[in-house]
This record gives structure tokens, C-alpha cells and sequence, in this order.
């Protein structure tokens, strides 16, 4: 039997939690931002993807403070600051950190630093003002493209300006490409997915299946 219900019969937060733990697994887009006044920001979103590879643009959605989707929006940290400096990275979520990234979810007062509340080390960027996780595989810097109010959450687009790539997760050339990069070899610079309420998982059981048009990796 299946149970047919209308969009309309949803609330708000219901609706959040069905798309939240129907959608997975979502990769994490853990953004740093700083404020105008010079304090660094990290939070986890999962609601990401990649936009455009040429030009090379990110994309993630931003919820209301606390996701209280029902109710009026207030700003995110992570909002505010894009908003205000137009810059932002978004840093990949390792399996080594996902304790780490779990504690930046916590809902600090504003201004407070969730780097320094989560213990991570903060690493300089190249192109933007926003620092980067020392230790995530991969580091995309960007400048802000567009935000788009989408109801209760707001649509935030970027431009890669510059990347970070740790060594570990580098190969270089691979036939006619320069800069190929392996995140599954090691298990502990794997990226981590989102499921629905607490629960993460992690990259294990991979296989390949070839297009009939030929290898595209």
C-alpha cells in the first residue's frame, strides 16, 4: 500500500524532515566565512552540490537560524558573512573530521568561532579573506555569483577562484589531464555523506560500472 499525500498537506517542518531523510546520501559543503570584524566561521551544509564546471561554480542552501523553516527567518552566521564579504570556501569533510565537523553544527552565539570551538586549525586562503580547514583534502575558495531567495531557504552560488589540494589525494596526470585527484584510495580522506537525522555514512562499498560509450574516469 502506498500512502499518496498532497505537498499542501505538509507543514513546513515536516516537509523539511521528509526531503532531509528521503534525499541521500548528500555530500557536506563545510564553508568557512569571516565576518566583516575579522571572525572566522565554519558550518556544515548538506543541501550542495556542484553548480557549473566551466566556469567551476559550487552551490549550497542555507537555512533559517536554528531550521526553523515554520517560522520568521533569521540569518545564519554563514549568511551574513557571504552577504557582507561576498567570499567563502567550502572545504570537503573527511572521515577524519566528522567529529569535528559535527561539533561546528552547534548552534553558537553569533560571532562566536566554530574553529575554535571545535579545536581545528585554521590555514590561510589564497584569493579570499576566509580561512580554510588545515587538514580537509580539498579547499574550494570562492567569490560569491548570486543568492537567490527560494522560500525558506536561500540558494547561495560561488565562483572558484583558487584550490587547495593536499598531496595525499593528488595523482597529477592522468592521459591528457594535468590535475586528477583520488579521494578514495585512503579511507580517511574519503568524504563523509549526510543521511537523515544523525546519521552520516561513510564510503565503503564502491563499485564501477562503465557507460557503453567507454571509461569516463
Amino acid at each position: 500500500m502506498t500512502i499518496s499525500l498532497s505537498a499542501a498537506d505538509f507543514q513546513p517542518t515536516e516537509m523539511y524532515f521528509l526531503l532531509r531523510d528521503s534525499v541521500v546520501p548528500r555530500p557536506i559543503a563545510w564553508v568557512s566565512t569571516v565576518s566583516p570584524d575579522g571572525v572566522s566561521n565554519l558550518a556544515p551544509f548538506s543541501f550542495f552540490n556542484v553548480v557549473s564546471p566551466s566556469p567551476p561554480m559550487l552551490g549550497f542552501s542555507c537555512g533559517p537560524r536554528g531550521d526553523d523553516h515554520g517560522g520568521a527567518w533569521i540569518p545564519k552566521d554563514t549568511y551574513v558573512n557571504i552577504a557582507a564579504t561576498r567570499e567563502f570556501v567550502v572545504n570537503i569533510v573527511p572521515e577524519h573530521l566528522m567529529d569535528e565537523m559535527v561539533r561546528t553544527a552547534a548552534d553558537l552565539a553569533p560571532g562566536d568561532s566554530e574553529f575554535r570551538d571545535a579545536g581545528l586549525e585554521e590555514a590561510p586562503s589564497t584569493a579570499v579573506k576566509p580561512p580554510r580547514v588545515a587538514r580537509a583534502p580539498i579547499a574550494y575558495e570562492c567569490r560569491l555569483h548570486d543568492i537567490l531567495d527560494v522560500g525558506a531557504n536561500r540558494w547561495i552560488t560561488g565562483s572558484v577562484e583558487h584550490v587547495h589540494i593536499d598531496e595525499s589525494v593528488y595523482i597529477g596526470r592522468r592521459g591528457e589531464q594535468d590535475h586528477r585527484i583520488d579521494l578514495l584510495e585512503h579511507a580517511g580522506n574519503r568524504p563523509l555523506g549526510r543521511l537523515g537525522r544523525a546519521y552520516y555514512v561513510r564510503l565503503r562499498e564502491i563499485e564501477a560500472r562503465l557507460r557503453r560509450d567507454g571509461p569516463n574516469g
